[in-house]
């Protein structure tokens, strides 16, 4: 409960997502930012219909993180497949 208490008072206060992006970038290794996307992905997927603003925010978010295209490509497709059973649904 304290967690979320803090990350809720620094989601308030936060201007934008450089913020989170670039503690993610110096405490996480690029194979756990890689990681974090494709959890990100699932989320996204979850709900079984990825809309516009959901690419939009996953590229910009991927690209914050300096994930580079392929490794973006391949955690979407495997947070895809992780969701709906099938990669290229």
């Amino acid at each position: 409960a304290a967690l979320l208490e803090v990350a809720g008072e620094q989601m308030r206060d936060a201007v934008g997502y450089h913020d989170f992006t670039s503690r993610l970038n110096k405490a996480l290794t690029p194979a756990q930012r890689v990681k974090v996307i494709e959890y990100m992905w699932q989320v996204a997927f979850a709900d079984g219909t990825l809309d516009a603003n959901e690419n939009h925010l996953m590229r910009r978010i991927g690209d914050l993180l300096h994930v580079g295209h392929g490794d973006y490509v391949a955690a979407k497709a495997r947070a895809r497949e992780a969701v709906t059973g099938n990669p290229s649904n």
